[in-house]
């Protein structure tokens, strides 16, 4: 029985054939329109001059010697800045005949129809006289051009004793003009087989894109949505090379039809790019080329933005240079995967490799590297028609991969399920049995904790109180001053009631320390503490050891007055104190800062402290043993 892989492979195989017959029927189209294009190329001798430095007009073209004037065949001259002139004689014309310059893209064209001069005219210079005179190009309105259509026509004057052609043309890009002659009702049915075509191709993709756009609305994926970009955006550089977009779409813009080309061609690498490293998968399976595509993804941005500011002729170069770096870089992923056995890679690959043909055919043709007898952007087209089809192939292969992964991990998931639902009776089971076990374990377990509980309770609230004590004094630390503060200042808020702040320090204490050493200091820290206990000794009060010789003293619903009357009594109980300790009697005195207010914002509090220690330092510039008081 046929896998469901091998179907897939199998069926896909089957499409790629079809792409190849609608690519070589289009192929036929396009060599079918050539032949009829090619039948109508002029027949004259066509002879061309290159002003490279731009100084020629058409009073002074005639004095240029005759052997400056070289026989021309293909009328393309790749990329330049010089001004090309081309002459051609006509033995007769007629007025129901049209001259075609077949090349959209060209910004200026000024054409003069000359007649040899037999009478003095205004109108006229030395030998010859003018006829008739067409100025047109990109650079004007598509309104302004004498026929309105996409290439540029000219009708021809009536003229049976013969007229002379002088044609000079400049442009930023590509230079290449064509000349085609056309009886008008020849062109009529010709023009309708090229329509034809250009509608078939835009329709194709029109409907590629907008069928990729539904498929992202639907299921969200984004590889249907870069796709759709590359396909629209791909048309544009379509139309614009044609000159359909300068007609249809921005008719009133010069400045846009003059970088077009550039614009939409930079946005498709962008599109392909992205759209590459979805349909490849790159970041998972190939991490290095994903870094690199993102490097060509975002250089590619930049080209599309700079196309905007930067001159045509510029950014089609450097577009150019990106491409021959970029495009083997993607056709070496796709290649390298398609090496691995991927089916999306294999369809890939054989679509660069069609669009790379195509697209170097035609800029080799546009830079005047190779010549070719048909319209190397029809070239294009089909080229791009197929590669079109083709990654539609592999966006649809990926499509069908994932919903056929989706369907065996869904299937695999339903029998994970079945298996857990089975395995979930059996643990039922156990488990009621296993409940008849514990609920006896539980219950003396149960006693056991509480029992435990009790006894950590009783624990932690011993190391709770050990962590906010001073072991030194007995008094709070800094730690618990620090959290009960903000207690009392709520309170302070709250209630509407002063709360005074008293920080204290003693009294050249470093010298008792190293004099007597540090057991005779400590000893003395000792009874600072204790005898500030007997002095504040309200219940609300916070005694507080704020670090070294410095205390912190906090007296809730207390003015200035109240705290000066307690810390007054304190100081002097301390003027009064004999420490003795080991074999030394130890006197020593005490500064104080105290401040008092209502507290309002909430770290109000903290700026009390600041000034309550700034107190405390005029204190000790005051001589010390005394108590400085201060509103805030």
């Amino acid at each position: 029985m046929m896998t469901a892989e091998r179907k897939l492979s199998y069926n896909s195989y089957w499409l790629a054939a079809l792409v190849a017959g609608f690519t070589v029927l289009m192929l036929y189209m396009v060599i079918s329109l050539g032949r009829d294009i090619e039948n109508h190329s002029l027949q004259q001798s066509v002879y061309h001059f290159a002003d490279v430095l731009n100084e020629q007009t058409i009073e002074t073209i005639d004095q240029l010697d005759s052997d400056a004037w070289v026989k021309n065949k293909n009328q393309n001259f790749g990329l330049t800045k010089a001004s090309q002139w081309l002459s051609v004689n006509f033995a007769s014309a007629q007025n129901s005949q049209v001259l075609e310059v077949d090349y959209a893209m060209l910004d200026s064209l000024q054409l003069w129809f000359r007649q040899v001069n037999d009478d003095s005219n205004s109108n006229s210079y030395g030998a010859y006289r003018i006829v008739q005179y067409y100025s047109l190009g990109d650079s004007l309105k598509f309104a302004e051009r004498t026929i309105i259509h996409d290439k540029f026509l000219i009708p021809l004057p009536n003229a049976p004793n013969g007229v002379q052609l002088l044609l000079r043309i400049q442009s930023n890009g590509p230079v290449k003009a064509p000349l085609k002659l056309w009886f008008k009702q020849d062109y009529i049915v010709y023009a309708a087989s090229h329509r034809l075509f250009m509608g078939l191709f835009f329709g194709y993709m029109l409907a590629m894109g907008l069928i990729n756009l539904f498929l992202y609305v639907t299921t969200r994926n984004l590889t249907f949505i870069t796709y759709s970009g590359y396909v629209f955006s791909f048309a544009l550089l379509i139309g614009s090379i044609h000159g359909l977009g300068y007609r249809f779409i921005w008719p009133e813009s010069p400045w846009l039809e003059e970088r077009a080309a550039a614009i939409f061609a930079f946005m498709t690498m962008s599109f392909i790019i992205i759209f590459s490293s979805q349909i490849l998968e790159l970041k998972t399976k190939s991490p290095r080329y994903y870094l690199v595509f993102k490097g060509f993804f975002i250089v590619y941005v930049f080209g599309t933005i700079s196309s905007l500011f930067i001159p045509y002729s510029i950014m089609i170069q450097l577009l150019l240079l990106l491409l021959l770096f970029s495009i083997p870089v993607i056709l070496l992923a796709s290649l390298s995967l398609a090496f691995k056995g991927s089916d999306i890679a294999k369809f890939f690959s054989a679509a660069w490799v069609v669009l790379l043909f195509s697209g170097l055919t035609a800029s080799a043709d546009n830079f005047h590297w190779i010549s070719l007898p048909i319209d190397s952007s029809y070239l294009l087209m089909v080229g791009a028609t197929s590669e079109t089809l083709l990654l539609a192939l592999a966006v649809a292969t990926s499509y069908s991969i994932q919903r056929r992964e989706a369907r065996k991990t869904h299937r695999e998931a339903a029998e994970n399920e079945l298996q857990a639902m089975q395995a979930q009776d059996e643990v039922l089971s156990l488990q009621k049995q296993a409940q008849i076990d514990l609920e006896g374990q539980v219950t003396a377990r149960t006693q056991e904790f509480e029992d435990a509980l009790a006894g950590l309770s009783k624990v932690n609230n011993q190391l709770q109180g050990m962590s906010e004590t001073d072991t030194l004094t007995g008094l709070t630390n800094r730690r618990f001053f620090e959290k009960h503060i903000l207690v009392e200042a709520a309170r302070s808020r709250r209630e509407r009631q002063p709360l005074t702040i008293a920080l204290l320090d003693i009294d050249h204490f470093k010298s008792v320390n190293d004099k007597y050493g540090h057991q005779c200091g400590d000893d003395c820290l000792i009874a600072f503490a204790d005898t500030l206990k007997k002095v504040v000794k309200r219940p609300g009060d916070l005694l507080s050891r704020y670090g070294g010789e410095e205390f912190v003293v906090l007296l809730p619903n207390t003015t200035n007055d109240g705290a000066h009357r307690v810390l007054e009594n304190f100081r002097l109980a301390i003027e009064n104190l004999i420490v003795k300790t080991h074999g030394n009697s130890i006197k020593f005195t005490v500064s104080a800062g105290v401040t008092s207010r209502v507290i309002g914002p909430d770290n109000e509090y903290e700026k009390m402290i600041a000034f309550a220690d700034k107190l405390l330092y005029q204190a000790k510039e005051a001589g010390r043993n005394c108590i400085k008081l201060g509103n805030f």
